[in-house]
């Protein structure tokens, strides 16, 4: 027997072999069309199927660090007492479209299967075949080294398989960013964040490796968006981005399921899917402005929080806590205007000096305390960085009305 234990995707279709199968499917389950079986299969068939529709996967193959107790608890089972891991492990949810069963040959064959829930034990499972057999069983071992159990969910309808996945997955604390990518809720800003950087990715389950945080990039939106959008002046969203970012994305979440009946929602979530690649080009432009050289931050960046970083080379600026960035940013958004339908841009005139803007934010970290956190979570500061900009535009307007009387 030669058993490929790569443990990443699944094939459209794949055969596994079985000890014993039951169906269990409810009246409940038949009236929506879906068929429930338990199995219990020999470890190494748990290992021909892919995690493709898993919120979660394999924590420890993307970071050895979060490889923890559970991880740990879940290998010695395996090395001391693997006959006790069929009893003592919570078992599998696979989910596929179609199943067939062979009860004579003890073999069924599931389409488009995928683990849904137990992608860390069987990564355990995975690591202990590959430091115990190499990257491939070898021929002729027959005997499993232990069962595993697993409950099997044939439904056809993705959506639904996407909701159960979610559903299964909430003792373990999935985080909100898998959701919302299983969803689809973050597709629209992903393609238009390519159409302006096509090289820039973004995460969308908590185990993507490297990528742009997501969450980062709501906030700058969150922080951009005009009045006229968010239709909320209150100092709680001021503050909203930088207290709490897991919000921005429920938040963005939401506008996404309303958008086809909410015009709010609709403006909201389009605002934030078009500014997104300009969002996070207006972030990284304040994070690496050279005025923040000469004002003498560094030293004071051990009070209350780092407040920058410094080229160890030649002593210039490479990093700016976003508790200064942040405000500025909120600041930027008396510079944001509709050019057309749905068509935002941030429109500085001319007449704006950025060095100026700079002295202006580290004037209020200092009225803080030089406390980035401080500064990030004063509505004040947010008010008075604000002043500048708002000035500039009604000085602007004034101008042009002046130009269309005379």
């Amino acid at each position: 027997m030669s058993n490929p234990i790569n443990g990443q995707h699944a094939a459209s279709s794949v055969q596994i072999s079985y000890q014993l199968l039951r169906n269990t499917t409810s009246p409940d389950e038949v009236s929506t069309g879906v068929k429930s079986f338990v199995v219990n299969l020999p470890a190494f068939e748990i290992l021909k199927l892919g995690t493709r529709e898993n919120l979660r996967a394999y924590l420890a193959e993307h970071n050895p660090k979060k490889r923890n107790r559970v991880h740990a608890a879940i290998r010695e089972t395996i090395e001391t007492e693997p006959a006790r891991f069929i009893t003592r492990n919570s078992g599998f949810v696979i989910a596929a479209t179609e199943i067939e069963v062979d009860d004579n040959k003890k073999s069924l064959r599931l389409t488009e299967a995928s683990i849904i829930n137990g992608a860390q034990s069987q990564g355990e499972i995975k690591n202990w075949v590959r430091d115990t057999f190499g990257d491939e069983v070898p021929e002729g071992y027959t005997e499993p080294p232990f069962f595993v159990r697993a409950e099997i969910i044939v439904d056809a309808d993705f959506g639904e398989v996407v909701e159960t996945a979610i559903a299964r997955n909430t003792a373990t604390a999935v985080k909100s960013l898998s959701q919302a990518g299983a969803r689809g809720h973050l597709d629209d800003l992903e393609a238009s964040i390519k159409k302006v950087r096509p090289n820039l990715e973004i995460k969308k389950k908590e185990t993507d490796e490297g990528g742009y945080d997501t969450r980062k990039i709501l906030q700058y939106t969150r922080l951009l968006m005009p009045v006229s959008v968010s239709k909320n002046e209150s100092s709680a969203e001021k503050l909203r981005a930088y207290k709490n970012p897991e919000q921005c994305l429920t938040d963005f979440s939401e506008w996404y399921v309303k958008k086809s009946h909410d015009s709010d929602a609709r403006m909201k979530y389009e605002f934030s899917v078009g500014m997104a690649p300009y969002a996070i080009a207006e972030y990284e432009y304040w994070d690496s402005h050279d005025g923040w050289n000469g004002h003498h931050i560094w030293d004071e960046t051990k009070k209350g929080g780092r407040a920058c970083r410094r080229d160890k080379k030649n002593g210039r600026i490479v990093w700016v806590s976003p508790g200064l960035i942040f405000p500025i940013l909120g600041a930027m958004s008396e510079f944001v205007a509709e050019l057309s339908p749905n068509n935002w841009a941030i429109t500085k005139p001319k007449i704006f000096k950025p060095t100026e803007m700079i002295a202006k934010a580290v004037s209020q970290f200092r009225s803080v305390d030089s406390d980035p956190m401080q500064m990030g979570r004063s509505p004040g500061v947010y008010d008075a960085l604000r002043f500048y900009p708002r000035t500039l535009v009604e000085v602007m307007q004034d101008i042009k009305e002046a130009g269309e009387e005379a």
